[in-house]
């Protein structure tokens, strides 16, 4: 059976779903959760997808399969009032292509309209065909969030929109930057990868 929780109100379940997000975006541990501790019930936070699971142990039912983080748009154009970002989205290796992507992306869009907004964008380097079956379409880059990301592809069947960085392979300057992602920077720099692409969502 699945099931959906924030990771603020799911606390035990930090480790699991930090060693999920270093199974495909390797980041050193402290980044890590200073990043995931940031989410709160306003946004941005972490939705994790849980599957009751009866090899584990009595105490411990249920396995993170996957993950997905919200937050808001930064920039001032006139959609920033009702629009959010939809970033990070993965699941566990041993379980993708099984339909668990679709249901999580259903998950975090019902948050969205549950929650009264009206737009819904992501970035993807090559799954535009996957995030067009809920109705996604291209459109222009948008500024960065709360969790202002980098983009990286994702293996798995349904794609992913990741903030991490490998941060052993990458100059101080960018580091600094990272660094103010974390911990809350309101960069509003447009993403300049030329594979990137934007798409965007009505949620009405």
């Amino acid at each position: 059976m699945i099931s959906f929780s924030y990771i603020h109100n799911d606390n035990k379940y930090i480790e699991e779903l930090i060693k999920l997000l270093n199974s495909q975006w390797p980041r050193s541990e402290y980044s890590r959760k200073a990043s995931i501790e940031k989410s709160n019930d306003n946004f941005p936070f972490y939705l994790i997808m849980k599957l009751k699971n009866d090899e584990l142990t009595v105490e411990e039912t249920e396995e993170v399969i996957g993950c997905l983080t919200i937050s808001t748009v930064l920039n001032n154009d006139k959609d920033s009032n009702v629009s959010l970002l939809l970033e990070n989205v993965l699941i566990k290796s041993k379980y993708r292509g099984k339909g668990y992507g679709k249901l999580l992306m259903i998950e975090g869009h019902k948050i969205m309209k549950k929650k009264g907004y009206k737009i819904s964008y992501l970035s993807t380097n090559d799954k535009q065909e996957f995030y067009k079956t809920f109705g996604y379409i291209e459109c222009d880059p948008i500024s960065t969030s709360n969790f202002s990301s980098c983009i990286s592809s994702n293996s798995s069947g349904s794609s992913s929109i990741s903030k991490e960085k490998n941060e052993d392979n990458i100059d101080d300057s960018e580091k600094v930057s990272n660094l103010l992602r974390i911990f809350g920077g309101n960069s509003k720099l447009k993403k300049t990868n030329t594979n990137l692409v934007w798409m965007k969502l009505n949620l009405e």
